[in-house]
């Protein structure tokens, strides 16, 4: 039976790794210049969902108006929050810390009271753990949000460069196999 696998080269491999662990390297480099990328895609981001919001609430005739108006304003400002993401790199990055920080902690508390999953999926002792630490990694997050944001740039650099030269090995492996 013949295989359907192309002989030839791995190339898409080979450009995404190299360009996955280039990326990495940057990262590393420039770390600064990572967390301005990251604050403005950030920000974009935001634009969009305030737009949707925005879109929904007044597109929405079958939401009550209460509801419709609820959307609309956390519409406006989710919108107004990725205007000052974008112009502001900074500020963009410190509400960044403060969502992830605020979800974190909010997700921990909400598991330990009433979220907990049931005994028959996870042993209580794990699940109470894991709720424990959400908070303690919340609060860490918003303590000391440089060390978090520079934590992230790291692991995340490593984890390109390492998947970027695995993506290379197996791309000049899958070339020397199909020869």
């Amino acid at each position: 039976m013949p295989s359907n696998a192309p002989s030839r080269p791995r190339p898409l491999l080979l450009v995404t790794g190299v360009v996955s662990a280039l990326l990495g390297v940057a990262a590393l480099a420039w770390p600064a210049a990572t967390l301005v990328t990251v604050a403005v895609l950030f920000g974009a981001h935001l634009l969009v969902v305030g737009a949707l919001r925005l879109l929904v609430a007044l597109r929405g005739p079958q939401l009550p108006r209460a509801l419709r108006v609820f959307v609309g304003a956390l519409g406006a400002l989710v919108l107004v929050a990725g205007v000052i993401a974008i112009a502001s790199p900074g500020a963009g990055l410190a509400l960044l810390v403060t969502v992830v920080g605020v979800g974190w902690i909010t997700d921990g508390i909400a598991g330990l009271f009433g979220g907990m999953p049931d005994a028959a999926i996870a042993p209580r002792g794990l699940a109470i753990a894991t709720c424990a630490l959400s908070i303690i990694a919340g609060i860490l997050v918003l303590a000391l949000p440089g060390a978090a944001l520079a934590t992230v740039i790291a692991v995340g650099a490593a984890f390109l460069i390492v998947a970027g030269l695995l993506l290379v090995a197996v791309g000049v492996l899958a070339s020397r196999s199909a020869d």
